[in-house]
């Protein structure tokens, strides 16, 4: 499976847990700039696929894991499913 079919499908995949939610979602091909998403509520959401990614390690045991790069803002990261269940 090739990149952008990977995505769109992972894209589909998040859009679907939103609606599910009862939230209202708009996905983007290409229209929104960066975001792949915008969900009503919540704002633009960029989605990443990948084979891998060290954050779930982090992630496993814990509740969220708080990331910063050098010179950049700190982001939380949470379960999808989690996040949802605090609205």
């Amino acid at each position: 499976m090739n990149a952008k079919t990977k995505g769109s499908r992972v894209e589909r995949e998040i859009r679907k847990i939103f609606e599910q939610k009862g939230l209202k979602v708009v996905r983007s091909a290409g229209s929104l700039g960066s975001a792949d998403l915008h969900v009503e509520g919540i704002g633009y959401i960029q989605v990443k696929a990948r084979k891998e990614m060290a954050i779930y390690n982090w992630l496993e045991g814990n509740d969220a894991v708080v990331i910063k790069a050098d010179r950049q803002e700190p982001l939380i990261v949470i379960p999808l499913e989690r996040f949802l269940s605090w609205k």
